[in-house]
């Protein structure tokens, strides 16, 4: 049986996600794959499952530099400082994001009602 409190350890929750990943993603859609299709061209259930592997492999790389990390005495509390700033990285992002769709659409409002007023102008100056 699983504790809880191996659920609380961020690295076996990523590696839950990376067996995931392989197991309800990847497998199946190999398998399917191999079944459908006898030509690896034009094949979009492959072409998804490589999409997969490339984030599966992605993650596995970055756990296995976070386990290199974990060895190396003094690297745990950088690691922890960076996964706190990269949390707040994160919240500067989102806000940045919705502060230029705020402005943006802002902008493009008033554009949209100044060249419509020029339109009615320039109609209306000609008759």
């Amino acid at each position: 049986m699983i504790k809880r409190s191996s659920f609380r350890d961020r690295w076996n929750m990523f590696d839950l996600v990376i067996l995931f990943t392989f197991f309800f993603g990847i497998l199946p859609l190999r398998i399917s794959s191999w079944a459908m299709f006898k030509s690896v061209v034009d094949n979009q259930v492959l072409v998804i499952a490589q999409y997969l592997y490339g984030f599966n492999t992605m993650l596995l790389t970055f756990r296995a530099f976070g386990h290199m990390l974990e060895t190396i005495k003094g690297v745990g509390t950088i690691q922890i400082a960076l996964f706190h700033i990269i949390r707040e990285v994160v919240v500067v992002l989102v806000h940045f994001i919705a502060i230029a769709v705020a402005f943006s659409s802002a902008i493009t409002k008033i554009s949209v009602a100044e060249s419509s007023m020029i339109k009615e102008n320039l109609n209306g100056s000609r008759m």
